[in-house]
Order: structure tokens, then C-alpha cells, then sequence
């Protein structure tokens, strides 16, 4: 009687639905579901939702799981504790992510950088701060360097770099979107590039670098990694990336006439510098055909480039140009960029060419500015030496003459003093 009681009690035990406790014969994670199966493993994320955190996901395993966290969030112990807020303001290796001009707030899962006034994160809430100098949007008074739409597109820009400097770095402080800008830029330039041909030098001058300051402060307001636009007298390409660490590798932009290869590292410069974003820009005129020389004529159309780098005047890497000819019987091409020196003129200095034919030149050039290719600039050069060598060769001439009749003149002087002092001799012998 004692002995079936044993069984009884036994038996009841084993049929008893015991949440969470282990029989002696399963290992840690598993557990036997039912009387006469074996070990069976233990779904942990099913028994508990919560188990990794708010911000993880359960991934169960045979005898275990493992919490994966969402961006902005980790693991303060092993693969299977909860997932917690990263302070991204304190993190190791991280201790100004807002850069010495901004604060860093921490948020759940992110933070945000405010910025201190004259300083912005082009609405960017994630990168550094930088100084902001609203000073080229200034509208020029003097009459050479008016254009049609001129000072409306400086006014609009002013306006959105002083808001920006102002704005603490929060997103959203401003109406206009970098796309919307890009466009009113590419529109106006359509109007200004046409108005300066036939111009004078310091209209050439006032429209590139206006176009390459705008075209630098609406570069990093743009939402697009890739943006392009296409208009009737204008073409523009500019590739944004943006990362907590310098990207790498090399970067190509291209239109239907003009190539541009380069490097992240060439558009971003010193990574101690880095700002969390880097861009680089191709804006190809259409119209700008005509210069001020008529001596000098252009073989294709003329480039602005441009990058995230502040530094260009003397890069470590050169960026390469491949330019496709306006004729394809262009020949003897010469890769120029436009200098602000006086009022404004093409110069080879900086650029060499690589590699010419008949329809393509490619130039390499160590700074950054507008380029372009003129045809007969060489021959240009020549002509203007040669009244340099034909007034070398008259001088030369000249002297040889003088010194010709001095040597004749000197010669009959000896002759006449030595004929004189032999007459007396000669009456003489006589």
C-alpha cells in the first residue's frame, strides 16, 4: 500500500505543469513539456516580450536567445541584456560631436546640436557646427556688377544664411529646402550666364563666384545624396554624403559634355576638420560662350567644381576633367581656369592636360575654381612673342650696323694718319 502511494505522488509531480522549473535531467534553456517527451528548448522570447527592452528585439536560440538593439541604443552587458540609450554627448572617442561651437543634448535613441549664433548645422541636427559667413550674399552697388536677378538670388541667400546662423541648429527653422534653392539658383543663372557674354571681365567674375557661394551654403541643406538638375542654359550635379566618419573612396559626376573625378578624401580635406557631411558639386554653362577677348575662344563649355574642402587653392590630389569638344575639329586645346586676378581672365596656371584628340581633352588641375578649354591660345602666345623677337632682332641689327660704320670710320682714321706721316719721307729720299 505505502509503495503504490510512492508511485501515486511520483506520478502526480510529473504531470503537474510547473512554469519555470526545470526537472534535474534537462540542461539551462530547455525543459520537458510534457510527461514521457524528452528536453525541449525553451522560447524565452515568447514567454517574455520585454525581455531584451523597449528598444531590442528577441532572437531565440536552442537553450538560449539574444537581444539586438536598434540604432542609438546597445547592450550595457552580454548578447542577451536589454538594450539601453547610448549618450552619444559622453561616448567614448565622441567627446565633441557638436564640435567645440555647439552643445550636445542628449535624446532617446539620438541627440541634437545647438549651436552657438554665427555657427549652424545647415539643419543637420547631427553634424558640427560651423562658422557661417553671411558676407558674400551682400548685394553688390557697383553698376559693372549688376545682373538681371542678381541681387534677388543674393537677398534670398542672405536671408537664409542669416537665418541659419541664427537658427541654434534646429531643423525645420527654415522655409525654403536646399532643393527648392538649388532650382532658383539653376534658374537665375540661366538668366546671368547670358547677360555676361559678350560682357565685361568683372561680370564673368561676379557671376562664378556668386554661383560657387551660393551653390557651397545650399549644398549642405540637401536632403538627396544625389541631386540634379537640368535646365535650358544650366546643368548641375551634387553628390552629398553624410556619416559620423569621413567617407572614402573615389567620387565621379558627369553631364553630357564634361566628366569630373575625384576622391572623398580631396573633397573633405583634413579629417580633423570633418563636419559629418561632404559634397561635391559640377554646374556646367551652357551659354557662357563668348569672352571679352576675341583673340581667345572657347572649346568647350566652362565647369564650376566644387567640394565640402575649405582648402582648394593647392589640393594634395588632383582633379581630373574630361572634357568633350564643342567641334570636333578642335585642336591645340588649352585647360584654363578663370582667375579674379584684376578683373578676371583664363590662366593655365595649376592645370596641364593629360590627354588630347579631336573630340576629348582631359585636364588635371591641383586647385579648384572655374575651367575650361580655349582654342588657340597657343598660337595667341606666339604672336604676341613675336614682336618681342622682331624688336630683339632690329636691336641686334642696329648694333651690328652702328657698330660696323664705327669700325669703317676708325679704319680710315688709321689709314690717313699713317698716309700723312710717310709724306715727308717720301720728299725726302727724293
Amino acid at each position: 500500500m505505502e509503495v503504490n502511494l510512492c508511485f501515486w505522488i511520483l506520478g502526480l509531480y510529473l504531470a503537474l505543469p510547473l512554469e519555470g522549473i526545470n526537472p534535474p535531467l534537462c540542461q539551462t534553456g530547455y525543459t520537458i513539456a510534457k510527461i514521457g517527451s524528452g528536453c525541449s528548448d525553451i522560447d524565452e522570447c515568447g514567454e517574455d516580450l520585454r525581455i531584451c527592452g523597449e528598444w531590442g528585439t528577441c532572437h531565440n536560440r536552442k537553450g538560449s536567445y539574444w537581444c539586438s538593439c536598434l540604432q542609438g541604443f546597445h547592450q550595457e552587458g552580454d548578447i542577451s541584456s536589454k538594450c539601453v540609450d547610448v549618450n552619444e554627448c559622453i561616448g567614448a572617442g565622441n567627446k565633441y560631436p557638436c564640435g567645440e561651437n555647439g552643445t550636445c543634448w542628449n535624446l532617446e535613441g539620438s541627440y541634437r546640436c545647438h549651436c552657438l549664433p554665427g555657427f549652424t548645422t545647415y539643419g543637420n541636427n547631427q553634424t558640427k557646427c560651423q562658422e557661417l559667413n553671411c558676407d558674400p550674399f551682400a548685394t553688390q552697388s557697383t553698376p559693372e556688377q549688376t545682373l538681371p536677378g542678381f541681387d534677388s538670388l543674393l537677398s534670398l541667400l542672405r536671408n537664409k544664411c542669416l537665418v541659419l546662423s541664427n537658427s541654434s541648429g534646429l531643423a525645420g527653422a527654415t522655409e525654403k529646402t536646399g532643393e527648392t534653392l538649388l532650382t532658383v539658383l539653376a534658374n537665375v543663372t540661366d538668366v546671368l550666364q547670358l547677360q555676361s557674354n559678350g560682357g565685361n571681365s568683372g561680370k564673368v567674375t561676379t557671376l562664378l563666384r556668386t554661383v560657387e557661394n551660393s551653390i557651397r551654403l545650399i549644398a549642405p541643406q540637401l536632403r538627396e545624396n544625389v541631386s540634379r538638375i537640368n535646365t535650358s542654359h544650366t546643368e548641375v550635379e551634387v553628390v552629398v554624403r553624410r556619416d559620423r566618419t569621413p567617407p572614402r573612396g573615389p567620387v565621379r559626376l558627369t553631364n553630357e559634355n564634361i566628366q569630373l573625378d575625384t576622391t572623398w578624401e580631396t573633397a573633405i580635406g583634413d579629417d580633423k576638420n570633418y563636419p559629418g557631411f561632404g559634397f561635391a558639386i559640377l554646374l556646367s554653362y551652357k551659354s557662357l560662350q563668348t569672352l571679352t577677348n576675341s583673340t581667345e575662344q572657347l572649346s568647350s563649355r566652362v565647369v564650376t567644381v566644387s567640394v565640402s574642402n575649405p582648402n582648394t587653392t593647392n589640393l594634395s590630389e588632383p582633379v581630373i576633367l574630361t572634357f568633350k569638344h564643342l567641334k570636333s575639329s578642335d585642336a591645340n586645346t588649352t585647360c584654363v581656369y578663370w582667375s579674379e586676378d584684376g578683373e578676371g581672365a583664363w590662366s593655365i596656371q595649376g592645370c596641364t592636360s593629360v590627354m588630347s584628340n579631336s573630340t576629348h581633352t582631359v585636364c588635371s588641375c591641383t586647385h579648384l575654381s572655374s575651367f575650361a578649354l580655349l582654342r588657340g591660345i597657343q598660337e595667341n602666345k606666339k604672336c604676341r612673342q613675336l614682336p618681342l623677337v622682331m624688336w630683339v632682332g632690329a636691336s641686334v641689327a642696329l648694333a651690328c650696323a652702328v657698330l660696323s660704320l664705327l669700325m669703317t670710320l676708325w679704319c680710315r682714321f688709321i689709314s690717313k694718319k699713317r698716309n700723312g706721316g710717310s709724306r715727308p719721307e717720301q720728299r725726302f729720299n727724293l
